[in-house]
């Protein structure tokens, strides 16, 4: 019985420690990300870049709900090249590649990203959204949806390109 207690002990302050060592106004934590087409990224890959950033996964009714809402900020803003939108999820790259040529999705689709969002989303809420700015700070950070999350991320995004 004593061992359980501290098993559970043990396991809330690992949850717990995750939790807070990412979060606004915090230096980002690297990661690793597997695009669709191949490529590898980084953090530093976006570097003097604004990194918007939708964590999400196929099976999630809500993450699939607000990607039109979300298209139109890859619009929007699709004459900068400061500015980069990734959506990383733990899907496998082949589900993912089938998804997306059914649905058009705008952000650049990243998958197997288990290390990613065990860092960047330790409490596992979906659809999560964090934006980093060019100096490589959390700026925002949301879980879950909202029927504003285009003029709230919007809003945040401007914030983070006025650094």
């Amino acid at each position: 019985m004593k061992s359980l207690f501290y098993s559970f002990i043990f396991f809330f302050a690992f949850q717990f420690s995750g939790a807070q060592s990412f979060q606004e106004g915090s230096k980002a934590l690297n990661f690793k990300l597997y695009a669709l087409d191949g490529t590898i990224s980084n953090l530093e890959t976006y570097k003097d870049k604004v990194i918007v950033i939708k964590m999400w996964f196929k099976e999630c009714t809500p993450c699939l709900q607000e990607i039109p809402t979300v298209n139109k900020l890859v619009e929007k803003y699709e004459n900068r090249n400061d500015i980069v939108f990734i959506a990383p999820s733990p899907n496998s790259k082949s589900t993912l590649e089938k998804f997306v040529e059914k649905v058009n999705f705008k952000y650049i689709v990243m998958s197997s990203s288990y290390e990613m969002l065990r860092d960047y989303n330790p409490l596992r809420r979906y659809p999560t959204h964090a934006i980093i700015d060019k100096k490589g700070v959390v700026s925002f950070l949301y879980e879950g949806t909202s029927q504003n999350i285009g003029k709230i991320l919007s809003s945040e995004i401007d914030k983070a390109l006025e650094i």
